[in-house]
Order: structure tokens, then C-alpha cells, then sequence
């Protein structure tokens, strides 16, 4: 017998109607959520298109230059997905419309269709929009002067004419543009800059300040106490978020170093300052294994106290006067530090025009040891004639080519240590963005007998000669013979620290260094 069951309508159903529908709001939002994220993304980019937003790294500017132009790529795709979604939901409506008029779900189909078109056709507008966006200062018609659309951010990299048959800055232009920023601010380089002791931390762009802490074993405060276990809290008068470390079951005698404990169990410092605020009472005077710094309450589950036994309640934490001074273990002391001294930092900072653009480079070398009263040979010494190497790194920034950025690269120098003592080395193995296969020749140089100030020479890398400075630092001299009367002894070098600049067939470069001995 025949199957008495009707056959299924022909073509779309009103179901499937309102899915396709549901699908184009769908696409035309996702379609409008992209166009946002792309104007989002080329504002992000467009402040990272100067020398000084990148540190002087041509690649950096290049990749940024490039984020804006996919996401105006990005942009366009968006408005065309948004217009596919919209055929899509008009292609639904004239389905809907189609149903037979006995159809039960004829009237829900075309209002699920119809919604369809109006969202498409809002979310294509809001993605053209974005496109088309060009702001105007509240009540002129004066273009602002921030990049603060899409079409802003593009013109940082075609310029105002996105049709010009040659863009004055794309994304390699900007690269280059950079790269000659770089050059200009090596030239102005120079190593007696070196002699420069002013803290570093009033530099408006520390680049690439670097220290040889790794080679003598030193650590800062947080790697001591592990960075696991450090924490900021909003603490003091000024509320100021501050590193904390908890100290809690330490002994009370063992941080609280002033004449008179402070730590009391009673709430309240003796001066009568709260647990958590600032007192003047708690910071002279109080450390963390040999590491000066303040001590505070925060509460905790016996609250702010110190135990019968003399440990401290679960409230207590540390944090230091300095997170960035290094510290050495105490060999007298087994699990305290003491201050090290036996380093030296060096680098580079760029500076800047009111623009972003690179005018100069300063070069940094400095070390916290002795550098005044070293022995580096004189007559009448036994030890005359002797010759000891030294190496260690540098940092600086180059320029080779339409690139420019920071580089590392490796320094071994040579002494000899006699009635005139002297030094030569080399610069070489440079890594980064904007280097060749160089090799600095640091020019035999004198030293002075006893150290002192920083001493020039010349360098030669291929191209015009350059200049570099050195000093050495070491141990404060030493009493030999245990006899007061008698002269302390001047020590050996720890090490010789400083700067240089050099030319080459392909490029410059402009950095410091430090070095230990062999």
C-alpha cells in the first residue's frame, strides 16, 4: 500500500527560517564586536610609533606600524562580513514571506527575519562607522589633534592621503625614521658621560641599565625572600602600596635593632603609632637578616603581638628601604647579608624631544666598591710586569642599516700591571636586531698607578675610530701586618668598568661595560 504520510514541504521551513535569521544577527555582531576591536587595536599601536615608545627599536616600530594597517584590513573585513550578514537576514525575510499563508509559523518567521535585517543594518552602520569615524573638537570643525580613530591611526602610517601613490610613512619608513633618530643620538655619545654619578633613577628613560650581580652571587631583597612570598600593601601615612614579606615567628630582637624595642603587644608601637602606619620609631633601626628596612602589623589571626617566647604573631611583615640595592651573604654571620659593594652597573638611556623623537644617548658605568686606592702597579713593586684578564658584557644601542635597537655583546680586556700599567681589549660576539658580525678593538690605553678618575683611549671597529673609558674598582686597602702605624696595602682590581663608541662599515654603536677578573 502507499505510504499514507504527506511528503515534507518543499524549501526552507519557518524553523529554519528563524535559525538562519538568529545566524545573521549572529555574524552581523560578531562582524560589529570585530570592526571595535580593530579600532581598539590601532589606537593601541598608533602611541607605539615613536622612538621613544619602542626604546629606540626600529623592528618594535615596524611591528606596530604594521598591527594598525591589519587592523584597518580587519576593519574592512568586518564591514563586509557585516553586509554578508545583512543579505543573509534579507534572504530570510523573503523566505518568510514566502511560506504559505496557512502556514502556522508563517507571521513568527517574518518577525524573526524582519528583526534579523534591522540588527544587521544597525551593526553594519556601527562597523562603518568605525571606518568612516574622523572626530571633530566639540563644536568646530577643526580635526583633533590626538589620534583618537581609526582613521587616525592609519594616516600615523600612510599619512593624511591613503590614496598618495607613495605614503611618506610606512611601516619600513618608520623604521628607517627611527634608525636615523637612533644615529643622531649615537653621535652625541660620549664615554666621559661614564663619570656621570648622579642616581640613575632620575633618568626620564633608563633603556638598558644593567649590573654583573650574577657574577658575584648577589641578590636583591625580593630574591631573597623569594617573590612567591612577596605581596603589596597599601600601608602608612601616605597609603602607598609597598612590597611586604611576612616575618611572622621570627624573633622580635632579631628585626627590631633600635636602643629600645619598639615591638610591644599592645597594639600599638611605643611611641604610641598604631600597627600599619607610619612611625618613625620603627623604621631607624629595624632589618630583615641584615637588611635595613620598617616593620608593620597588618593583623592576623593572634592579632599584632609579640609571643612570650619573643617571636612575633602571624601579622607581622617587612619590606626594605631599597628593592634594588644587592646584597651579599655575611660570611661572619651564617643567614645574614650585608650590602655588596663588589659590582658595577652600567648602560644607556636615550633621551628624547617633546615628540618622542631620539636627540642623545647617555652612558652610564658606576660601581658601589673602592675605586681611588687600587694597586695597578707602580715602581718598586715585586709584582711589576704582571698581566691578568678580565671579561664581562656590555649594553648599548646600535644602529646598522634602516634598524636600530639595543644590543649585548662580550668584553675581554687585558692589564698589565707594572711601573706603567696598562689596559686593551675587545668588544665582540654583539647580539641584536641592529648588529654585524662586529668586533670593537679597545686601544691599549695607561692607567693611572693608583686608579682614580676614568681613563680614555680610542677604538677601532672598521670605520672612523671611537673612544671608550675605563676604571677599575676592588677592595679598600689592607692591613698587612697588623701594625697601625704601618701603610694599608692597595689591592688588585675586582674589576675595570666604563663605555665606549665605534664605527663600523655597516653601522654604530654606542655602550658600557663591566668586567670581573678571570
Amino acid at each position: 500500500m502507499p505510504d499514507p504520510t504527506p511528503p515534507p514541504p518543499a524549501g526552507p521551513t519557518a524553523e529554519s527560517i528563524k535559525a538562519d535569521a538568529a545566524d545573521a544577527v549572529t555574524d552581523a555582531m560578531a562582524a560589529s564586536m570585530a570592526a571595535t576591536q580593530a579600532e581598539k587595536d590601532a589606537l593601541k599601536y598608533a602611541r607605539m610609533l615613536t622612538a621613544e615608545s619602542v626604546k629606540g627599536d626600529s623592528a618594535m616600530a615596524i611591528a606596530n606600524a604594521q598591527m594598525i594597517l591589519d587592523a584597518e584590513t580587519a576593519a574592512n573585513q568586518a564591514v563586509m562580513d557585516a553586509d554578508d550578514a545583512l543579505t543573509d537576514a534579507m534572504a530570510a525575510k523573503t523566505a518568510a514571506e514566502g511560506l504559505p499563508e496557512d502556514d502556522a509559523g508563517r507571521a513568527g518567521a517574518i518577525a524573526a527575519a524582519e528583526h534579523a535585517v534591522e540588527q544587521a543594518t544597525a551593526q553594519k552602520k556601527n562597523a562603518q562607522a568605525i571606518l568612516d569615524k574622523n572626530p571633530l573638537q566639540t563644536g568646530t570643525t577643526t580635526p583633533t589633534t590626538e589620534v583618537d580613530s581609526l582613521r587616525d591611526a592609519v594616516a600615523q602610517v600612510k599619512g593624511a592621503n591613503k590614496l598618495a601613490e607613495d605614503y611618506p610613512m610606512m611601516p619600513a619608513v618608520i623604521g628607517k625614521r627611527i634608525a636615523g633618530e637612533v644615529m643622531t643620538a649615537i653621535g652625541t655619545a660620549s664615554v666621559d658621560a661614564a663619570l656621570n654619578t648622579a642616581d640613575i633613577a632620575d633618568a626620564t628613560s633608563r633603556d638598558g641599565i644593567k649590573n654583573d650581580a650574577a657574577a658575584i652571587g648577589a641578590m636583591t631583597w625580593a630574591m631573597i625572600v623569594g617573590e612567591d612570598n612577596i605581596m603589596m600593601e597599601r600601608i602608612g601615612d601616605t597609603n602607598a602600596a609597598l612590597p611586604v614579606a611576612l616575618i611572622a615567628g621570627m624573633m622580635a630582637s632579631a628585626v627590631d635593632k633600635t636602643g629600645t624595642p619598639v615591638l610591644v603587644s599592645t597594639g600599638t608601637f611605643v611611641d604610641g603609632t598604631a600597627y600599619g602606619a607610619a612611625s618613625t620609631t620603627t623604621t631607624p633601626g629595624t632589618e630583615y637578616k641584615g637588611i635595613p628596612g620598617a616593620v608593620w602589623c597588618l593583623g592576623g589571626d593572634d592579632g599584632c603581638k609579640v609571643n612570650a617566647d619573643g617571636t612575633l604573631g602571624s601579622g607581622w611583615y617587612f619590606t626594605p628601604t631599597s628593592t634594588t640595592q644587592l646584597y651579599d651573604a655575611n660570611p661572619d654571620m651564617a643567614g645574614m647579608y650585608k650590602a655588596a659593594t663588589m659590582y658595577a652597573r652600567y648602560g644607556y638611556w636615550l633621551t628624547y624631544s617633546a615628540t618622542g623623537a631620539a636627540t642623545g644617548v647617555t652612558l652610564f658605568a658606576e660601581s658601589d666598591g673602592n675605586v681611588q686606592n687600587l694597586n695597578l702597579g707602580q715602581a718598586g713593586d715585586p709584582a711589576a710586569d704582571v698581566t691578568a684578564t678580565y671579561s664581562g658584557s656590555a649594553v648599548g644601542i646600535s644602529k646598522r642599516g634602516d634598524n636600530s635597537g639595543q644590543f649585548t655583546a662580550d668584553v675581554n680586556l687585558t692589564a698589565k700591571f707594572a711601573t706603567q700599567p696598562t689596559l686593551r681589549g675587545r668588544v665582540s660576539n654583539f647580539q641584536g636586531g641592529a648588529v654585524g658580525n662586529w668586533t670593537v678593538l679597545l686601544n691599549e690605553t695607561n692607567l693611572g698607578p693608583t686608579a682614580g678618575n676614568f681613563i680614555n683611549g680610542t677604538t677601532a671597529g672598521g670605520g672612523s675610530p671611537g673612544a671608550w673609558s675605563t676604571q677599575a674598582y676592588g677592595p679598600t686597602p689592607v692591613d698587612h701586618d697588623g701594625n697601625p702605624g704601618t701603610t694599608a696595602q692597595n689591592q688588585r682590581p675586582t674589576g675595570f668598568f666604563g663605555a665606549f663608541t665605534a664605527t663600523f662599515g655597516d653601522g654604530s654603536a654606542a655602550g658600557a661595560y663591566t668586567t670581573r677578573a678571570d
